[in-house]
């Protein structure tokens, strides 16, 4: 299995250099390509925050890249649930990340955070 970086998989969703976005779907098809948990969080800053993508699109474009499993995640149930909660709530997704590790692990989630400490605590 080969991890993958976040800008293998940027340059697949906004596909803003044909080249690159080439190699990166070349490579990733050729291979069992792993997207870190951390790494599928920088992808959704970016996205956000850089490319200024909606929420909506994000999570649609994640999703169907882990649904066709075009990438493969650490646990495709945290991800999942945390792009479901990340596109209907207003959390940055690490928050969201957390309370899919809450959610569906039964991870306990010490935090400050006033609106995901409210969301764990139920």
């Amino acid at each position: 299995m080969v991890l993958i970086d976040a800008n293998a998989i940027i340059r697949i969703i906004v596909n803003d250099n044909k080249e690159m976005t080439r190699e990166a779907t070349e490579f990733i098809s050729e291979n069992q390509a792993l997207a870190r948990n951390e790494i599928l969080a920088e992808v959704v800053y970016v996205l956000q925050k850089v490319y200024k993508i909606d929420k909506t699109a994000i999570c649609n474009f994640l999703s169907s890249l882990i649904d066709n499993d075009i990438i493969k995640t650490e646990s495709k149930d945290v991800i999942k649930f945390a792009l479901d909660i990340f596109g209907s709530r207003s959390l940055d997704f690490v928050d969201c990340l957390l309370y899919a590790y809450h959610s569906v692990n039964g991870n306990e989630v010490f935090t400050f955070d006033k609106a995901l400490r409210k969301l764990v605590s139920g």
